[in-house]
């Protein structure tokens, strides 16, 4: 699903009017019982609904839904600004709903806006939406401030949360309002489906108010998109029938080491899973034949421990890797001055795509501004798959900027270093730096051990399958979030390990191959 941002949807307004004939009343009158729906949802029969109206035309859209439901529930709303509405639709739906009988309280004070919001069973954020910049006013910090405060009551944004960032995602920790659900409008916002804006957002309830999306779509730009199951379905290639395993890339796994055999084990397994035609396992002798005796379709080659590699030892593993479409280097590694001189040497030889995990990553960050460098020049596409930390270490950002502002540090780096950059956690993001995916499967089920080892050994047998670094990397991420969804169903989110994806990221793509066959045939 495509996403606009904020200042796209202006635009867009104005395309839906000027080009495509639709009037701007009835935009707002479809918004309107949008919202007007969300509310019937979340308030009881009888309930008393507060609506907050800024003067811009998320208060129209806010004055529409009052009317709507005034004959069904006592419904006031509050001018937030004392201004009335600024556009000729808002100050007839202004006059409508005052003519209608609804009451509407103007710039109330402190103390009568705290009667008005406890006194409500569910109260309509429509006060600034996607229209929002700079400081907060005092007036809605102090209303901010009383909704939180407010926990018996419902709450509801049109758009965007007051304090929240609609683009990047970012919040107004002092004076975001958490709310039950968020209707979004046209078209969701980036900010809105990343965290950690999407901790205050409740349940999105979106609604494209009848406007033609593949019409927008092809005259608008959206950089953005939400990975989901139909996005994932039309990127997959159908495979041919008339194939063989040349068809399909060739993946070289530089993972695991003595101290962590397991990632050795999990990418293995993941890159097997996952679609590649050849895997090729390298590693320590003793670790290629543990894993031989589990894993026989795969290629074995046997080096020293990372630690005690020699430069012609590096030479010989950067010539293997050029034989791969993709080389995976840093699961679960052991990071050593060994692995930094190989990953280094890896990203400035010549070859196939190139991802970067866990321990590659750690290891080329001592010396950050000759890893960026490295990465930025190499000649080779690629992947860099960090959790937060990981990533603080390579940026040199500090984690709770990175986390506070995912969507913007992501991009910076991925543009500056022009690399694929798969910012691991919860709505993991991927980005070239131009396009960003924000994922939208995955849960707590992933947060523990080894599940980056298998999402590493997916992305890479993805990537190699399908021929494409970023596409790979989206459907990968996607549906290791989405294997461990299904395994929590069965197993809880206490009890789903990494052990168990694998083979459900291999029934995830049965799903995706039999919905491709349906639409075929």
């Amino acid at each position: 699903m495509k996403l606009a941002l904020s200042e796209q949807i202006k635009e867009i307004d104005r395309f839906a009017t000027e080009k495509l004939g639709i009037e701007l009343s009835e935009l707002v009158d479809r918004s309107g019982e949008a919202v007007a729906e969300a509310v019937r949802k979340y308030t009881k029969e009888g309930g008393r609904v507060l609506i907050l109206a800024g003067k811009g035309n998320n208060g129209a859209d806010g004055y529409s839904a009052a009317i709507k439901l005034l004959g069904e529930y006592p419904t006031s709303v509050i001018d937030v600004f004392g201004e009335g509405q600024r556009s000729p639709e808002g100050r007839e739906l202004y006059e409508k709903f005052l003519s209608q009988g609804g009451e509407i309280i103007k710039a109330p004070s402190e103390k009568k806006a705290k009667e008005l919001i406890s006194n409500a069973d569910t109260v309509v954020d429509a006060i600034f939406g996607t229209g929002f910049h700079g400081e907060i006013p005092e007036c809605v910090k102090q209303i901010a401030v009383i909704i939180s405060e407010s926990i018996c009551v419902k709450k509801i944004a049109i758009d965007v949360p007051v304090g929240v960032n609609a683009n990047d995602g970012s919040v107004d920790v002092g004076y975001a309002i958490s709310v039950d659900a968020t209707v979004e409008l046209s078209f969701i916002k980036p900010g809105i489906v990343s965290y950690p804006a999407k901790a205050y957002v409740g349940e999105i309830i979106y609604d494209g108010i009848g406007l033609p999306n593949r019409k927008i779509e092809e005259n608008f730009e959206l950089g953005y998109s939400l990975v989901d199951s139909e996005l994932v379905k039309e990127l997959l290639p159908k495979r041919k029938e008339n194939s063989n395993k040349s068809s399909f890339g060739k993946v070289l796994l530089i993972t695991g080491s003595e101290k962590y055999r397991g990632a050795g084990i999990l990418t293995l397994e993941s890159a097997l899973r996952s679609g590649a035609g050849y895997v090729t396992y390298l590693g320590t002798q003793a670790l290629t034949e543990a894993l031989m005796m589990k894993f026989p379709e795969a290629i074995y080659k046997t080096k020293k421990e990372n630690s005690l590699l020699t430069d012609e030892d590096i030479k010989n593993i950067t010539k293997e890797s050029q034989k791969a479409n993709v080389t995976l280097i840093g699961s679960g590694s052991d990071s050593s001055e060994g692995l930094r001189q190989l990953t280094l040497a890896l990203l400035r030889e010549e070859g196939g795509a190139l991802v970067l995990d866990a321990d590659a990553i750690n290891a080329i960050s001592e010396e950050r501004e000759e890893a960026k460098e490295a990465i930025r020049e190499s000649k080779r596409e690629v992947i860099l798959t960090p959790h937060p930390l990981e990533f603080s270490r390579i940026s040199g950002i500090d984690v709770a900027t990175v986390q506070a502002n995912r969507i913007a540090v992501a991009k910076e780096f991925a543009n500056e270093c022009r690399c694929i950059l798969v910012l691991k956690g919860a709505g993991t993001l991927i980005t070239n730096g131009k396009e960003v995916y924000i994922n939208s499967s995955g849960s707590s089920a992933l947060a523990k051990a080894g599940s980056g080892d298998v999402l590493a050994g997916a992305i890479c047998s993805i990537v190699a399958s399908v021929g494409d670094s970023m596409t790979g990397s989206v459907i990968a991420v996607y549906l290791h979030g989405k294997a461990a969804d299904t395994a929590k169903d069965e197993l809880s989110s206490y009890g789903v390990t990494p052990s168990d994806l694998p083979v459900r990221i291999a029934q995830e793509l049965a799903k995706c191959e039999k919905s491709k066959q349906n639409i075929t045939k």
